[in-house]
């Protein structure tokens, strides 16, 4: 009998269970105010406090399976096809890289720009997804992706260019899942995007006058393991209030919401 992965079978049943348990209650819940206050009543409050947000919001349940991913350990061969470039290891997960020839970006930079860069000058490029542009610290930042659905602020799953300050990139570090998987053939019903937002209003991160865009399905990290992470479908919301914008990520089987800051661990809110 292979006992580790027995142990990691075991944790992972007992896991999933708990997550079940908490995530109807929670799910119960939410959905027993929602219906309590009526859909009209909802729109009225929101209303009333001017807050935006899209009204075709789904209801309907869905299933989700939790993924298992390996931080890739990138060797010496794998830097061999990277031209134009003085690419190094770092910590055998991490790719530190500086641009022979600074690349150039538009003022008003779009993520297609990049594309073909990143497609013909880096491993795996097109498993990345656009994130963010950082003009005061001069970065752009990619999410790994796993079936077009990003992995929210995973320092083992991204890639961020260095600019100059003629706006041209200059380097990039770049980290990679090198094996992801479903960890089971059963999948769990998730949170309605519906009752998602239900939680976002119910516990006060949407201020009167905001506007509340489309929530977008992803995944953040559930159980960091030694040598892996069990990572479940995430819920992230963006709240804009003003020149404000907040983003708010939502375990979507427990409806717990996370506080993520680009580390590999992601902590849910007090």
């Amino acid at each position: 009998m292979d006992w580790s992965k027995t142990k990691t079978i075991f944790i992972v049943v007992f896991l999933i269970l708990n997550v079940f348990l908490v995530s109807s209650f929670i799910r119960k819940v939410s959905e027993s105010n929602l219906d309590t206050l009526g859909q009209w009543t909802i729109d009225e409050q929101l209303k009333s406090e001017n807050i935006k947000y899209p009204k075709d919001l789904s209801n309907e349940v869905v299933r989700e399976p939790y993924i298992e991913a390996v931080a890739k350990k990138f060797k010496s061969e794998d830097l061999k096809d990277l031209k134009n470039q003085d690419a190094r290891i770092m910590n055998e997960n991490t790719i530190n890289s500086v641009l022979k020839d600074p690349l150039p970006i538009s003022e008003k930079f779009k993520p297609e720009e990049l594309n073909e860069f990143m497609k013909v000058n880096m491993i795996d490029g097109d498993k990345y997804s656009y994130w963010d542009f950082d003009k005061e610290k001069g970065t752009i930042t990619y999410f790994q992706t796993y079936k077009d659905r990003k992995i929210y602020n995973n320092t083992n799953g991204m890639i961020v260019f260095q600019l100059n300050q003629s706006n041209e990139i200059v380097s990039y570090t770049q980290t990679m899942f090198d094996s992801i998987k479903e960890l089971s053939d059963e999948q769990k019903p998730i949170i309605t995007p519906f009752a998602a937002f239900g939680n976002l209003y119910n516990t006060q991160r949407i201020p009167a006058g905001s506007t509340v865009e489309r929530p977008v399905l992803g995944y953040s990290t559930f159980v960091p393991w030694e040598e892996s992470q069990v990572l479940a479908p995430t819920w992230h919301f963006v709240v804009k209030n003003g020149d404000e914008k907040e983003d708010y990520y939502q375990n979507a089987f427990e409806g717990q919401f996370l506080e993520t800051s680009t580390t590999d661990k992601d902590k849910p809110l007090e």
